[in-house]
């Protein structure tokens, strides 16, 4: 793919992209991949019975799944129905499914912890934008309430993207291509699936590179306090090897 002239992002791209052939598109994320993900935020957020859950960008419920064996009282927002209605389908009546936009929450301040899972923040335009989502995360937690914010590590995407891949699943021929937008600080990828050798559709997927100074400073902007990062699920440090930057607080 040439840099010098990139395709064009949409910039409500998050709208398109995780539709009806998501289990398709994204058949990595597994119920049973989200397991020891749920199991290590449950224990960063001392996670205890009758405590109060949100799940900001849910997405088909996986996590979920998981959350309800350490609380009955969780609740999943995704912006996608179609994600949604595959949460319904997979949790049944256990957990509070709601449709909305984590810029503006339709909730009130109710919940002990929240928690955002697999890259699910960065996806707006603007600085101002994942600004917002973090004073929403703020204010919807109770005093103390605690937050888990699942983020890429830049300097590991900058160091292994693979500027693009093919793959088969189901019949599906699936190519991804990968780049960094340097100017916006952005990684994007472009996702194009055939059907016997018919389109079957094109995705895209758009997310800012925060560095760990940078997405400190804007938590503490939202009322949130850092105090732990970790660079993968196993609770490793944050380092240029690890590829997550978790980061683990308080409301203050």
């Amino acid at each position: 793919m040439n840099q010098s002239d990139p395709p064009q992002i949409p910039e409500d791209w998050y709208s398109q992209s995780f539709g009806a052939l998501y289990p398709v598109i994204y058949a990595h994320r597994t119920v049973e991949a989200a397991g020891p993900e749920a199991e290590f935020a449950a224990q960063c957020l001392d996670l205890r019975g009758g405590q109060r859950v949100l799940d900001i960008g849910c997405g088909n419920g996986r996590h979920i799944l998981h959350l309800l064996r350490k609380t009955p009282r969780v609740a999943g927002l995704d912006y996608s129905p179609d994600l949604l209605a595959m949460a319904r389908s997979l949790v049944g009546g256990g957990a509070w499914l709601i449709r909305g936009d984590m810029r503006r929450l339709p909730l009130l301040p109710a919940f002990n912890a929240v928690t955002n899972f697999f890259t699910s923040f960065g996806y707006f335009k603007t600085t101002a934008e994942d600004l917002a989502v973090l004073h929403e995360m703020a204010r919807v937690l109770l005093p103390k309430g605690r937050f888990f914010i699942d983020h890429v590590n830049p300097a590991y995407v900058k160091n292994t993207l693979v500027p693009q891949s093919d793959r088969e699943y189901k019949g599906y021929a699936i190519r991804e291509r990968r780049w960094i937008d340097q100017a916006r600080r952005r990684v994007n990828k472009i996702i194009e699936a055939s059907l016997g050798g018919e389109a079957a559709g094109t995705w895209f997927e758009s997310v800012r590179l925060y560095g760990e100074a940078e997405l400190r400073e804007l938590i503490n902007q939202a009322g949130l306090q850092v105090r732990s990062v970790y660079g993968d699920y196993d609770g490793a440090r944050m380092s240029d090897r690890r590829p997550r930057m978790i980061v683990v607080g308080e409301k203050r």
